[in-house]
Formats: C-alpha cells, sequence, structure tokens
C-alpha cells in the first residue's frame, strides 16, 4: 500500500489543481500577455509545453517524461505519437497521472535515479524536475537510459551562485562542471527567464489573496472544533504541527514569488544535450 507523505507543499498542490484549476505545475512561457490571471497563466503554460513539443529531436520515438508533474506534457507527447513513459516518484501526484494518461503512455512510480527501462530511451525530457534529483546521478543515469545519441532536453531554473534561496536548484557553476565530466555534448542553450516571471507576479497575488486565507480559516476551524474536554498537550501538539508549516507558508513561500529577487539570483534554461 502506498503511503503518502504529508508536507506542506501538498496542500499547494491540491489547491492549485482543485480550487485554481491549473493543469500543469511548471513556471510557463509568457508572450507578452500583460494581463495576470489565472487564464493567462494557463496560456502561458500551454505555450510552454509547445515550446518543449517543439524541441523533441527529429527521429525520436521513445520518450522518457521524466519528473512528468501532472502528466500534462506526458500527454501532449503521448497523443503526437511518441511512445511516452511517465516518471515520478510522488505517490500524490500519480494518483493524477495514472488517471490522466489511462492507456495511452506508461507509467512509473519511481525515483530516476532508480528507473530501469527494457530498451533505451530515444529522448529524455527534464522539466524543473532535474533539481529534485541526486545531482551526481543525473547525467550518469540518463547515460544509462539512453540509446547511443540520444538527447536529455533539460529545461529548469538554475542559480547564478551559492545561496539559500530555491536551494534545491543547481548553481551554474556545479551544472557546467558535471556536464564537463559526463561526455554530454550540449546541442542548444536558451535562456527563457523574463519569459518566465510573470508566472511570479499572479501566484504572489493568488497566494496573498486565496491561499493563506482559506489555511487560516481552515486552521481556525480546526482549532474552534476541538472539546473542551480534550486535554491541553493535544492542543500544544496540534499547534506544533501547525508552527512546522508556517515557516514554509509565511516566510519560504512567499519569498519564492519575488520576481526581481528570481531574476537577480537565477536564470531558467532551456539546454538540449547529446549523449556521444
Amino acid at each position: 500500500m502506498r503511503v503518502k507523505e504529508r508536507r506542506p507543499g501538498d496542500f499547494i498542490l491540491r489547491f492549485l489543481f482543485d480550487v485554481i484549476g491549473l493543469e500543469s505545475l511548471h513556471f510557463g512561457l509568457w508572450d507578452g500577455d500583460r494581463t495576470r490571471t489565472v487564464g493567462a497563466l494557463k496560456a502561458a503554460q500551454d505555450n510552454y509545453s509547445r515550446f518543449l513539443m517543439a524541441r523533441v529531436p527529429a527521429g525520436a520515438k521513445r520518450v522518457l517524461d521524466a519528473g512528468c508533474g501532472s502528466g500534462e506534457l506526458s500527454e501532449r507527447l503521448a497523443l503526437a505519437g511518441y511512445d511516452v513513459t511517465a516518471l515520478t516518484p510522488d505517490a500524490y501526484l500519480a494518483d493524477a497521472v495514472t488517471k490522466r494518461l489511462g492507456d495511452r503512455a506508461r507509467f512509473a512510480l519511481s525515483k530516476f535515479e532508480d528507473h530501469e527501462a527494457a530498451q533505451p530511451y530515444d529522448a529524455i525530457i527534464m522539466s524543473e524536475s532535474c533539481q529534485y534529483m541526486s545531482h551526481h546521478l543525473v547525467f550518469p543515469r540518463a547515460r544509462k537510459l539512453l540509446a547511443e545519441g540520444g538527447y536529455l532536453l533539460i529545461s529548469d531554473y538554475f542559480r547564478k551562485a551559492e545561496r539559500a534561496y530555491y536551494e534545491t536548484a543547481w548553481t551554474a557553476s556545479e551544472f557546467a562542471a558535471k556536464l564537463e565530466k559526463s561526455n554530454f555534448e550540449v546541442v542548444s542553450s536558451e535562456d527563457i527567464t523574463d519569459a518566465t516571471l510573470p508566472t511570479l507576479e499572479v501566484c504572489k497575488k493568488y497566494y496573498g489573496e486565496m491561499v493563506l486565507p482559506t489555511i487560516e480559516l481552515l486552521r481556525d476551524l480546526a482549532l474552534s472544533v476541538i472539546p473542551g474536554f480534550v486535554t491541553w498537550p493535544i492542543r500544544v501538539a496540534l499547534n506544533k504541527e501547525l508552527a512546522l508549516a508556517a515557516d514554509f507558508l509565511y516566510r519560504k513561500q512567499p519569498e519564492q514569488f519575488d520576481a526581481s529577487e528570481f531574476k537577480e539570483h537565477l536564470n531558467y534554461r532551456v539546454v538540449m544535450l547529446r549523449k556521444r
């Protein structure tokens, strides 16, 4: 039986999917639309998926969507005729992905570092997922899973220097050092930072106006229904659990929605690599 680990971020994901109605988790790619609405964000995410689809190398048939998120890109790839495997280690997302894909694509509940395949892939896509993998294993595992001459498409944001901000992201220097030893060659590299920043503005707006008030309402409701005869240790334990999430909800998450801070310390790159 799969046990779903509870994390503060899971509540944010559920809010984005079930309340806001987003179909994807990535930043999106904005094309000049100045409106900062959920509808505009959905259009930007659609642009981003089509942008990645256009970069799948000609002749590729077997594709691994490594860290498939909601499965939206995997579904597009499958509908376009690719032989797709959607991969995620997240049990919460797994249910949504398998329901979405049906029998149109394969699905694997696994970390990329542990994934095995009966046949090599022609291309591996990592859309905002590379940063969450064991950095020292990404290139070796990709080499093992790819056919000769296969491609690795990494679309993600990178820190310009070591800093405790978006700390899961690779630093550019670390990425360059590991790439140099990987025996992959760089086919192309694009910086799309400016086209992703409006997403942070939308997130900041809706997080402050909808997400936090909803969480606070649910918190107050939960505390109000505890019967008076419940002993104080239980109340203390509940407050401690809420406190564990507070740092994430009120400090870490809001600072990640600061577009100017993001641009100062990170850049968003789309890098195509080829196995030599």
